[in-house]
């Protein structure tokens, strides 16, 4: 990421300079746990901090946005008996992620992004975001790269249950992977793994979810169809996932409440 955008690299007194009026701080939120066989622990981690390095080196010098080191372990005990998982409990990560906006706020900043890269951290970021913004009154967003992205179609071969189950150690996951560090990518251990799921309303995500774990579903740890990913198709993903985190923070840097009058 470039010194200037990157504010741990600023001094405190470049920090107290800088024009906060609509400046956005952004604060990757990655984890570290199983990604089956093929891809690092590291996985969220790389593609939030990668993906938000990249976006803010596209941004123009009159538009102020600035990223954090990333938060690299968090909610992941669904994942809990694969070895290398690490996790938070909700409540830590809670607590950890207030302190920061409040530090942020502190700071002297209006506005913070939680840029995350883990779907088990999504119920905590709700309710976190609403709550800096109730007690410091900041503009406080939430987001992912994977949320802005308008990814290629699937190539022919993948697994259709892939725009279904494809959720975890999938194909756009193993794409963004082998775009940023192919050589964490164990290409020759990438196997499907899709859950037997029942025919049921209830999905794994949603509007109606039953709540699960990792081992109730997968025995590798894969939710999806990781194969077929050529460098040309890893490319592509990359750059839709940049693209529309490069739109979000340019709409974040703009974004401002209507705060109509009160009526009686």
């Amino acid at each position: 990421m470039a010194t200037e955008r990157f504010l741990p690299n600023m001094t405190w007194s470049e920090v107290a300079a800088l024009d906060k009026s609509k400046a956005l701080v952004v604060l990757p939120v990655g984890a570290t746990e199983q990604h089956g066989h093929h891809l690092p622990l590291y996985t969220d981690t790389i593609i939030s901090s990668g993906v938000l390095m990249r976006a803010l080196e596209r941004l123009e010098d009159d538009e102020p946005a600035y990223g954090l080191s990333p938060i690299t372990i968090s909610k992941s005990n669904e994942h809990r008996g694969f070895p290398g998982t690490l996790f938070l409990k909700a409540k830590t990560l809670y607590d950890v992620l207030f302190d920061i906006g409040r530090s942020v706020h502190e700071s002297g900043f209006r506005k913070l992004c939680f840029f995350n890269g883990h779907g088990g951290n999504v119920g905590i970021l709700h309710a976190v975001t609403r709550d800096i913004r109730d007690e410091f009154g900041m503009t406080v967003f939430a987001g992912s790269a994977g949320t802005f992205m308008d990814a290629p179609e699937l190539p022919e071969g993948v697994d259709e249950r892939e725009k279904s189950f494809g959720i975890h150690a999938n194909f756009t996951e193993t794409a963004l992977i082998k775009a940023m560090t192919p050589d964490l990518v164990k290409e020759d251990l990438a196997k499907p793994c899709f859950p037997n799921y029942p025919e049921t309303g209830i999905g794994l995500v949603g509007k109606g979810y039953a709540q699960w774990k990792t081992e109730d579903w997968s025995a590798t740890g894969v939710f999806g169809d990781p194969t077929g990913v050529t460098d040309e198709i890893a490319d592509a993903y990359l750059e839709s996932a940049v693209e529309g985190s490069v739109r979000f923070l340019r709409e974040m840097i703009d974004y401002e409440y209507d705060r109509p009058a009160r009526e009686s």
